[in-house]
């Protein structure tokens, strides 16, 4: 390996010892006497080549410039080694936070962190724009994550909630049924109150009915309960009678400060009856005009504004988009036998009910079928948990009057 770098002493880049001369070396060539002092020949040495390659000019002079030249080089590359360890530590933070970063994104940041670990010292340029690149892919990314989550958890959510209103109906229906069966003094005898063979209940807890004999823009019912926050389903069920006149008119209403129209049953002029949640409108083809009492349910849902109209226990009609996605706000006025067209006041008389009512009932959440038809038929009653028929909780204003009266007796 010696002799290789000696041959080819001529072909690196080399630098030049330095000529030490001696103080008279200063006086011209005819007066120096060469016998007295020695002549310093100047000798090439490459940098990265041995020393000792090379033959010296005198017995001691050229080793202590070539040694002289060789400390100089080694401070030199050591100067060199510091500042690119300086860069190399630089680089090594710069590329642990952006591996935090990626790391903080979600967990796709592999791509990255391979171009990442390419940089090196020689790329401290383009250091700061391959960082920028790889930020913007992080936050765009983000923000896909964010979206889909959001998404994921809208339907979550929603199909959540329908489960879990299934299971509290049922458990209410149980819980009703034990709460009857317990309450009666004589459930254990032949005036069992409830009955599982499907006979007809005997007394409800509240048996009267309300009687509206005219058309007025006074006469009216006022439920003294009101909505303590939004719902997003409802079931609306009643006993109805209608007097005699061109249209039933607005057995039910209720309103909130920024909706008149937020929940109302209404038939008016000639349209048949109606249903509007929000001021949206769905017409449900129901048939109560031959004077004869009905069991009317209808029930609603913001998930695609599906609606469902029952008589007599049996489904007639159903549909979708009334209102959807839309909630039943909260902090209304409930009102029998009016349409609001203000918070609880400024009636119409041609849109007011003629008739009788009794058994009214509203649940945030729907009634399944079964549930709806052992209302009509009188194998069972459930009560309301956002209106509940009681001669305590229903206010009469204008003359309306009340009367005992058992629908399923």
């Amino acid at each position: 390996m010696r002799n290789s770098q000696c041959r080819h002493l001529f072909l690196v880049p080399f630098v030049f010892s330095l000529l030490l001369l001696h103080p008279t070396s200063a006086i011209s060539g005819s007066d120096y006497d060469y016998g007295a002092h020695p002549r310093f020949i100047c000798t090439p040495v490459p940098l990265d080549v041995d020393p000792s390659c090379f033959p010296t000019a005198g017995p001691g002079a050229g080793a202590k410039a070539t040694i002289l030249h060789l400390r100089e080089s080694l401070v030199q590359q050591k100067e060199t080694i510091l500042d690119q360890r300086e860069t190399i530590r630089e680089l090594t933070a710069k590329l642990s936070l952006c591996e935090g970063g990626q790391r903080s994104g979600g967990g796709h940041s592999s791509n990255n962190q391979g171009k990442d670990k390419h940089l090196t010292p020689g790329d401290n340029t383009s250091a700061p724009e391959q960082m920028e690149r790889i930020l913007q892919a992080l936050k765009e990314r983000l923000d896909n994550l964010q979206v889909s989550n959001k998404r994921r958890k809208l339907f979550q959510y929603i199909s959540l909630k329908e489960l879990l209103q299934r299971k509290i109906s049922a458990l209410e229906q149980q819980l009703q049924h034990r709460t009857a069966a317990l309450s009666s003094p004589q459930h254990h005898n032949e005036d069992s109150s409830h009955r599982d063979d499907g006979e007809k209940i005997s007394k409800t807890p509240d048996a009267f009915q309300i009687s509206f004999p005219m058309r007025t823009n006074y006469m009216y019912g006022r439920v003294k309960r009101t909505l303590l926050q939004e719902i997003f389903a409802l079931t609306l069920c009643l006993w109805i009678k209608a007097g005699a006149g061109p249209s039933l008119g607005t057995p039910f209403s209720y309103s909130t400060p920024g909706q008149s129209n937020e929940l109302v049953l209404i038939e008016w002029g000639n349209n048949p009856i109606e249903l509007l949640v929000d001021d949206k409108a769905a017409m449900l083809p129901l048939s109560l005009g031959d004077g004869k009492w009905h069991h009317v349910c209808v029930t609603w849902s913001t998930r695609d504004g599906q609606w469902e109209a029952y008589q007599d226990g049996v489904q007639k009609g159903s549909g979708r988009n009334l209102s959807p996605w839309h909630s039943i706000k909260p902090g209304g006025v409930f009102i029998l036998g009016q349409e609001q067209d203000t918070l609880g006041g400024r009636f119409d008389a041609t849109q007011s009910f003629v008739g009788e009512m009794s058994d009214l009932h509203m649940w945030s959440h729907v009634l399944s079928s079964s549930d709806i038809y052992g209302l009509a038929s009188c194998s069972s009653h459930l009560t309301g948990d956002v209106i509940a028929w009681s001669d305590t909780e229903v206010e009469l204003h204008g003359g309306v009057t009340r009367h005992p009266f058992d629908p399923c007796h």
